[in-house]
């Protein structure tokens, strides 16, 4: 932190050997010290970085098994919901949580950070090809929106994406 506050930072620990190179340009770019020289935030939203992330191929077939899933998931006890909640964020394996994140980020349109009843709906039409009924909608955000706020979140839709013998499998548990 010493360092970035006096506008003089490298990437040479470790930690950066695996990151690309266009994603440590953008942190560079947004580290800039001086800020007349510093990218606005619509810049820098166009930065080929970034670009590169919102275009991402998503496996037909996981897009497919995650809206089955979604559409047939049901939590009906506290503890039950609470138990999957915890495998889905720790012990799912990094290929699982990346898959996921690349579903998640191709519903959601408008990137928020959350599904409406409307990015589920037509990701359910891209994947699919046909029309999801405002009532199939309302049951599945039912039962996957656990905390009745009218989107899904990340963390709900990692639970409900998992079918349960995923969650429940010797190896996770």
């Amino acid at each position: 932190m010493k360092k970035v506050r006096q506008g003089s930072f490298d990437f040479e620990d470790k930690a950066w050997a695996n990151i690309s190179d266009k994603a440590k340009d953008f942190i560079t770019q947004l580290l800039t010290y001086n800020k007349d020289e510093r990218p606005s935030a619509a810049e820098l939203l166009n930065h080929p970085w970034l670009s590169e992330l919102a275009n991402l191929a998503v496996d037909e077939s996981l897009a497919l098994s995650v809206l089955d899933n979604m559409k047939g998931f049901r939590v009906d006890q506290t503890l039950k919901q609470a138990t999957y909640a915890f495998i889905a964020s720790q012990l799912l394996t990094k290929g699982e949580k990346d898959n996921l994140a690349k579903v998640f980020k191709a519903f959601d349109k408008n990137g928020d950070g959350k599904l409406s009843m409307q990015e589920v709906k037509e990701g359910y039409l891209e994947h699919y090809g046909k029309v999801m009924s405002d009532e199939e909608v309302e049951e599945m955000f039912n039962a996957v929106d656990t905390d009745k706020s009218g989107f899904i979140d990340y963390s709900e839709f990692v639970v409900a994406a998992m079918n349960e013998r995923q969650l429940t499998s010797n190896d996770k548990l």
